[in-house]
């Protein structure tokens, strides 16, 4: 409820509509959908493990502060992308519209974050699709057939989580991938029921066969040393701004009270799933917890159909992260073709004598450099219009040449990285602690004050802009040092 009490009336353009066209075709449902989708991912299985860290007060306070946080960094997120009336907008758009010196690093930590939490779904994938069938094929162990050593082979099964990707990897609108999202829903509900279900003993005893103490004590707080090391989990969880644009983009009937109710949807959906998860996995192992609560269960059939779920779950997000790592990558390869085309025209400017113009075509947020001689413009009106037109269509052609090529190379590079490295470890610990933290909090929050400086000073968003930008320039940091720490640790 404190979500939704967000004041929805303090800049003007709430009550107007945004720029829309006709590809815009996705639903609030559509949106959340795909949304809450990027956020609830295999991280809730840590979450239990937050709460053994932080107790079950201050872990429920933490999960619903990261919620508040992240849900505010995406209302900031498209109220930028509205003041900054680009179409379509992303955040090379909109960081360019805010801080140009910085757009180019800031879409290369959005594209490399997402590139790492997407491999590590497909090494996730092959993990648990191994563990799963060498249970399920434990009783042919004497079976010499080539079938059983493929089935128990993580890169069986990463190639397969490739291959199952394939067809929804090629979208190039966001809402199209709501079928996928609906179905991962599916088996985020099966797993939560799993972890439900053995708290209450409905599945039998979730201790049974442990060779060591299962449970351990359940306490309200803990030491706060433990409790900042296990922020990071926390906020890493809510982590789905990159993704707000293509919402931005394709919403039907857009308006920002539109806008806050798919972000409320969606992140309300996702912290109700991560409270369950959290609440009922802590309550069933106490302090015992480990960090994948799965690793706590025992290993049998209705362990391994979780796990089942979370292979398909993951496969069915990846494509999620593939869309705006694609996106920031393109809009990089744009950058670089109006530098150069830029560059080109001064060049050749200094030997011929011609009027020049740069002819910007944004329909795919593509740059086309058109040059018109001040002849052509007088006297061949209709045949700078067909060279114009066929201009235009050689561009859309390379937008979707460019687009495929994005696309190919994102998966055939994590691909070959999920098939030779087993672990990420603290490459990928690295890239969340700055990735995610910068796109969560930094960005939004320092975004919205430089787009918004000329209004008035104390509004609630330029206040809360300023809040989200100093938390983020305070939790990277501390993320940092804890990951480094755990690193030295071990």
């Amino acid at each position: 409820t404190t979500i939704m009490s967000l004041p929805t009336h303090s800049i003007k353009e709430e009550e107007e509509d945004i720029h829309e066209n006709n590809n815009n075709k996705a639903t609030i449902l559509s949106s959340a959908l795909n949304l809450s989708n990027t956020i609830v991912g295999a991280g809730m299985l840590g979450l239990p493990g937050a709460f053994a860290g932080t107790g079950y007060l201050t872990g429920t306070i933490l999960l619903f502060l990261s919620c508040y946080f992240s849900t505010q960094g995406l209302m900031l997120l498209s109220r930028s992308a509205v003041k900054a009336n680009v179409y379509p907008s992303s955040f090379y758009t909109v960081a360019h519209a805010a801080v140009p010196q910085y757009t180019i690093l800031i879409d290369a930590a959005v594209s490399l974050k997402c590139f790492g939490v997407a491999t590590g779904y497909l090494i996730t994938v092959g993990d648990c699709m191994v563990e799963a069938f060498a249970l399920l094929l434990s009783t042919y162990e004497n079976d010499d057939s080539t079938l059983h050593p493929m089935l128990v082979s993580r890169k069986t099964w990463v190639t397969f989580a490739l291959l199952a990707v394939l067809p929804v990897s090629f979208f190039h609108q966001f809402h199209k991938l709501k079928f996928a999202s609906a179905t991962a829903l599916i088996f985020v509900f099966g797993l939560t029921a799993g972890i439900v279900a053995y708290a209450h003993h409905l599945l039998g005893d979730p201790c049974a066969g442990s060779q060591e103490e299962c449970r351990g004590i359940i306490e309200s707080v803990t030491t706060v040393p433990t409790t900042i090391s296990k922020l990071p989990i926390f906020i890493f969880a809510f982590t789905c701004q990159q993704n707000i644009f293509p919402v931005v983009n394709e919403l039907q009937n857009r308006t920002m009270p539109r806008l806050d109710h798919t972000v409320a949807i969606a992140t309300l959906f996702a912290l109700a799933v991560f409270y369950i998860v959290s609440i009922e996995g802590y309550a069933t192992f106490g302090s015992n917890v480990k960090g994948d609560i799965l690793l706590n269960y025992p290993e049998n059939k209705v362990v391994t159909v979780m796990r089942i779920c979370i292979a398909f779950m993951l496969t069915l997000h990846y494509p999620l992260q593939l869309d705006p790592s694609r996106r920031c990558i393109l809009s990089l390869m744009g950058e670089v073709k109006r530098r150069w085309g830029r560059r080109t025209i001064e060049e050749e400017g200094e030997d011929f004598d011609t009027s020049e113009c740069l002819n910007l075509v944004s329909d795919k947020a593509s740059y086309a450099a058109v040059q018109v001689t001040a002849a052509d413009v007088d006297t061949n009106h209709s045949k700078e219009a067909k060279e114009e037109k066929k201009s235009s269509n050689s561009i859309a052609d390379d937008d979707s040449i460019s687009f495929y090529i994005v696309t190919y190379i994102f998966l055939l590079s994590s691909y070959i990285l999920a098939m030779v490295v087993t672990d990420l470890g603290v490459i990928l610990a690295l890239v969340g602690a700055t990735g995610s933290t910068l796109v969560s909090y930094v960005l939004p929050g320092l975004i919205y004050v430089k787009l918004f400086r000329e209004d008035e000073l104390w509004t609630y968003w330029k206040m809360m802009a300023f809040v989200q930008l100093i938390l983020g320039c305070i939790l990277m940091p501390v993320a940092l040092y804890f990951v480094l720490r755990g690193a030295s640790a071990h």
